[in-house]
């Protein structure tokens, strides 16, 4: 049954959220907010609020946020529409259908899912167009099949605006195809649209009910940029809670213990070709908090398998981050560490599908990543980067809300640093855990291991960095208006990248209804002490901005943003060129991008005081 918008509020105004809770979690009034003990894990200090002015309740051990539905369907255990109508009952509300604008919002959904599967069907039809020869070599090339090229869908989007004049040959509103992501608006000439994929392998993303709801698609010429892209957020699109291949699997995934996580579209579908139809993929962005609570709902220990390289290995340890946040009993997750910056398909074609289903066998388990991405942040030579490793490893901890699984993982790491630090029978120079591919335990050399400051106990920096964070906490509209970029942007820093993550899954990705008071309790709450001491220089930068209006802010925020990626780039080209120097010429270049990172630099410092 839909509810009304309108029903659903004014069951709201008349009934009170103290007033269902105090049902369940003894209450006591606090200024203008309810106070009690979580109904949602055991605690013994009040962590959950309820606010009836604001018509929420919120519970800072858990995160879970919501409404007097949400707590009947949670804590009550009842459906929605089972909570709706006994609350309704309550309140003397009579149940009402769809408003006139509802009606309209749900009719143009409709619309949206048939321009996207009218669209599906085009790209299906010109991956075997005889005009569109490359695309399909392309794909040959991969080693994929016509069969895999038809159960998967796998389309291509020709070059021009032919998308567009087929959608409107089939009756598709210039109004709903852009609506859909399908076509953008040429803002330079008045009634004209073009595609947004042009010359893309195209592969069709579907929700959990099978409905195409967007697509990603593949450059085939190299020098195209970007690499992929996806379709933009729409009404029926929002890529942080899909996953790639999820509806095609679903149904096979409880007879099948070994989900497989992998990067992207092209590993899936590799991966498919060879034998292995049971692995997902996030929509070019780590693995988020609503994607994980997904393949949980069907799998007890999905496996990450992402690439080998430098940016698969971080975000492996992201990964991992966000499962302790969620993690609950018998729900945890697996890795697979490849070797030699290889991803998935390039493993199997090099040693074949039989060592890779080793490594599927002999997934490392979740507490083998935490222990290891602390130690790539630590320097165990001296007492005090010992000491440094073992704050990390509380720090881990404390991203435990599950106070049984929080204990356990604590007497497990305690077991753990003995044998690490005191045992006998342990070589002292042991670094991390790694596994062969016999799933056997090794250790490597600690040499390798990187230093870190933080590791060690240093300060963090008063940087670019500072100011980006410290702008969100202060200006919590720049999350709104600028999600996907702060998603996006990366950040050496590892206590500010935490604060960045912990906000982005605190409002668990629902920036459209975003609530500024909401994360400015969350912010006092978690982080007044560090916002007032470690960011007191980004803070003073802020604080000389407040009387400016808020475009500004944002203007200046999307600066320092800028800056902050202009000198990383400088610093990596400088570390590349200088692995690359084989002459004069190369030297002489080299000394350019140093003296050039420098001059950005002064002019940066200059800038931000």
């Amino acid at each position: 049954m839909k509810f009304s918008i309108e029903t659903l509020n004014e069951i709201k105004d008349k009934i009170s959220v103290s007033q269902v809770v105090e049902k369940t979690v003894q209450l006591k009034k606090r200024g203008k907010e309810f106070v009690g003990l979580s109904p949602f894990t055991k605690e013994r200090t009040p962590s959950f609020t309820v606010n009836d002015e604001k018509q929420f309740y919120h519970c800072f051990s858990t995160n879970k946020h919501g409404d007097i539905f949400t707590f009947l369907v949670e804590v009550g255990g009842l459906s929605f529409p089972e909570a709706v109508e006994k609350l309704a009952d309550e309140a003397g509300v009579q149940l009402r259908t769809f408003s006139p604008a509802e009606e309209e919002k749900f009719n143009k959904s409709k619309k949206l899912y048939e321009a996207l599967e009218i669209s599906k069907s085009f790209f299906s039809s010109q991956i075997f167009d005889n005009d569109n020869s490359l695309a399909l070599k392309y794909l040959k090339n991969r080693g994929l099949s016509n069969d895999i090229i038809n159960s998967y869908e796998i389309g291509y989007a020709p070059k021009g605006n032919k998308l567009e004049k087929f959608l409107i040959s089939k009756g598709v509103s210039h109004e709903i195809m852009t609506l859909a992501g399908m076509t953008i608006k040429d803002e330079n000439k008045k009634d004209n649209f073009y595609d947004r994929f042009r010359n893309r392998i195209i592969f069709p993303i579907r929700d959990i009910r099978n409905r195409v709801v967007g697509f990603g698609g593949r450059v085939i010429n190299a020098e195209d940029q970007p690499k992929y892209l996806n379709s933009p957020e729409t009404p029926v699109f929002h890529k942080g809670g899909l996953l790639y291949n999820f509806s095609k699997i679903r149904p096979n995934i409880k007879n099948n213990d070994n989900l497989i996580v992998v990067e992207g579209y092209m590993d899936v579908v590799s991966l498919a070709s060879k034998g292995l139809h049971n692995s997902v993929a996030p929509l070019g962005t780590a693995l988020t908090e609503t994607q994980l609570n997904l393949l949980w709902k069907e799998t007890d220990s999905p496996i990450i398998c992402f690439d080998g390289d430098k940016a698969g290995k971080q975000a492996s340890f992201r990964a991992s981050e966000i499962a302790l946040k969620l993690l609950k009993p018998n729900k945890t997750l697996r890795f697979i560490n490849l070797p030699d910056n290889l991803d998935p398909d390039d493993y199997i074609k090099n040693n074949g599908l039989e060592n890779f289903n080793k490594y599927i066998k002999n997934a490392s388990p979740l507490t083998v990543m935490i222990w290891d991405s602390c130690l790539q942040e630590s320097n165990i030579e001296t007492p005090e980067g010992k000491a440094g490793f073992e704050t990390l490893l509380r720090r881990k901890l404390n991203l435990i809300s599950d106070k049984s699984i929080k204990k356990h993982y604590g007497l497990l790491f305690k077991e753990m640093l003995e044998k690490f630090f005191y045992s006998k029978k342990f070589d002292k120079k042991i670094s991390k855990f790694d596994y062969n591919e016999k799933g056997s335990r090794k250790f490597n050399n600690p040499l390798k291991i990187k230093n870190s400051i933080l590791g060690s106990g240093g300060q963090l920096p008063s940087d670019l960095e500072a100011l980006v964070i410290s702008g969100i906490l202060i200006f919590p509209g720049l999350i709104k208006n600028h999600f996907e970029i702060l998603e996006s942007f990366q950040i050496e820093n590892l206590r500010l990248r935490d604060i960045r993550d912990n906000l982005l899954v605190f409002i668990k990705k629902d920036y459209s209804e975003l609530n500024i008071d909401l994360i400015k309790e969350f912010v006092q709450k978690n982080y007044q002490t560090f916002f007032e001491k470690d960011l007191r220089f980004a803070n003073i930068f802020w604080q000389k901005k407040e009387g400016i209006n808020f475009d500004q802010i944002s203007e200046v925020w999307l600066e320092i943003l800028k800056d902050d990626q202009h000198i990383k780039s400088l610093i990596k080209d400088i570390e590349t060129s200088k692995d690359e120097i084989k002459n004069e010429e190369d030297e002489r270049r080299f000394i350019d991008l140093i003296k050039n990172k420098d001059k950005a630099i002064k002019l940066i410092t200059e800038k931000y005081g």
